[in-house]
């Protein structure tokens, strides 16, 4: 059964660019044969109706340089509404989604440090009207992260043309972020295949300089660019999260293990009754019972607490989605890097509440 809605090009383009993200259309030609010219205008319509965009996220390493969070979130069950709008216009909740099970919600949230996660639950999320409860799990260390993730469209050899060189894991954390890292970060945000040279002019510098600076970002694993396609075009996604618990000692092998599965999105340790939280993207819910049973099989020492079905995904990686994914506005995430963290722009803010009040 072909799970692909999209063309097989469309679907290659997306593989590809999820490879390496800015690999130019001469460099992506060769691989999936085809001109340079009939790739960016395959990619240009794909973007303009949203069905494909490449997103700039925390990166592997993003925990050495601020804080990450994953929310469960309940609330009355009238407000799920208002409460949906009101999580999605917030700047530093990067993904939202409804679920099944005992949580309304599951939300991804970053911040520059605890200090600005606990203001941001004290003062914008636990304040927030219909809102009853919210479980706050801490994120300790980074198996897998999306940018990871694949359609798997390409063939080994093709694969092979395109992989980008992984950088050893740096040894200490990088310097801190300036201005001009700030504005590159918000510029990429809202186009992450511009030109280095039109990057550069938006942002007061050089391309070389431009292009140094976004490398030395997604080496230190501080940010990372990731493809991401909208289940109109790529098919059926069911984000499925587990809350698992481990032996302390055996959290870092399981780690491994599991973040090398291909159908794994994020793995992360974290803090709270469960020791680790697992989503996986499977194709339909049918596949959820045969993994469990493998989990069990292959890590007996591994317990699953909870799990929770994604009903329908509102906003990833700060892109605002409809309900065939396709990203219909964005909030930029730049001021999860920065010193403060930041509510969205006034005019979107409304746009989105409105948007999101109709959808939910």
């Amino acid at each position: 059964m072909n799970t692909h809605p999209g063309s097989e090009l469309d679907i290659s383009i997306i593989d590809a660019l999820q490879l390496n993200p800015r690999a130019d259309w001469a460099e992506l030609a060769g691989a999936l044969c085809h001109s340079p010219k009939t790739l960016a205008r395959k990619w240009s319509a794909l973007s303009e109706r949203g069905l494909a965009w490449i997103a700039i996220g925390p990166g592997p390493a993003f925990v050495r340089y601020g804080c990450a969070a994953f929310l469960v979130v309940n609330c009355r069950p009238h407000a799920k509404r208002e409460v949906a709008a009101a999580l999605i216009a917030e700047a530093a909740v990067v993904s939202v989604s409804a679920t099944s099970g005992e949580a309304d919600f599951l939300v991804d949230a970053f911040a520059p440090s605890l200090d600005d996660l606990s203001q941001l639950l004290s003062e914008r999320i636990e304040t927030i009207d219909g809102i009853v409860s919210v479980t706050t799990l801490v994120a300790l260390a980074t198996y897998r992260e999306g940018s990871r993730w694949r359609v798997q469209a390409l063939d080994l050899q093709q694969s092979a043309l395109l992989t980008r060189p992984q950088a050893g894991a740096p040894r200490r954390s990088g310097p801190s972020l300036d201005d001009l890292d700030r504005l590159l970060l918000e510029a990429l945000s809202r186009d992450g295949r511009q030109p280095w040279t039109d990057l550069a002019d938006r942002c007061g510098t050089s391309g070389p300089t431009a292009r140094r600076r976004v490398g030395k970002m997604i080496d230190s694993g501080r940010i990372a660019l990731r493809c991401e396609g909208a289940t109109a075009l790529v098919g059926p996604i069911v984000p499925t999260t587990f809350m698992i618990s481990v032996p302390p000692d055996e959290v870092n092998r399981v780690g491994e293990v599991l973040g090398r599965i291909p159908k794994c999105r994020v793995l992360e340790a974290i803090t709270g009754p469960s020791n680790m939280l697992l989503t996986m993207w499977f194709r339909s819910t049918a596949e959820i019972a045969p993994f469990e049973s493998a989990l069990a099989r292959e890590l007996p020492s591994l317990v699953i607490a909870d799990r929770f079905v994604s009903l329908r995904t509102y906003k990833r990686g700060g892109h605002i989605l409809d309900a065939e994914g396709r990203s219909t506005a964005l909030i930029p995430l730049a001021s999860i890097f920065s010193g403060r963290i930041d509510r969205a722009a006034a005019g979107a803010t409304g746009a989105l509440s409105s948007k999101a009040g109709t959808e939910v």
